[in-house]
């Protein structure tokens, strides 16, 4: 265990204690998190403590309480066990909804919505509403 992941950890624990969403985005940050700036981070959202430096939060994003954040996955073309990992971006003013799984490298689109409960596993497109297990395009933004 190296002294980056026991910093993020203990920052990611932090974030846990009752206070205001918007201040939650210091200790994501001090987790490894790269924030643009001024976001909303509700109670209980889990970041990947392996490779935290893989998410990218852009401006005025919603991330909603009770969401996961992960950048690795098992490969499931190698015969072993194998960990791979890859980027999480989620673009300026994207609102994801309770208790949504993201898993997978993705990027979620500028204005993007992610409908409660949903499992994200590919890129979501600029301006769009996605939901369901997997997540599924529903309509465009107006």
């Amino acid at each position: 265990m190296t002294l980056k992941h026991i910093k993020s950890v203990i920052a990611f624990h932090l974030m846990q204690l009752p206070m205001n969403g918007r201040h939650r985005k210091f200790f994501a940050r001090l987790g490894g998190i790269r924030v643009a700036g001024k976001c909303f981070i509700g109670s209980g959202v889990t970041f990947d403590t392996v490779y935290p430096e893989n998410i990218s939060i852009g401006l005025g994003v919603h991330i909603t309480s009770g969401c996961t954040l992960l950048t690795h996955y098992l490969d499931t073309t190698d015969n072993d066990i194998k960990w791979l990992n890859g980027n999480i971006e989620i673009g300026d003013r994207a609102f994801i909804g309770t208790n949504t799984i993201i898993a997978k490298p993705c990027r979620i689109g500028r204005r993007a919505i992610i409908g409660a409960g949903s499992v994200v596993t590919k890129d979501i497109p600029d301006n769009e509403i996605w939901a369901g297990n997997p997540a599924r395009f529903i309509k465009k933004r107006q």
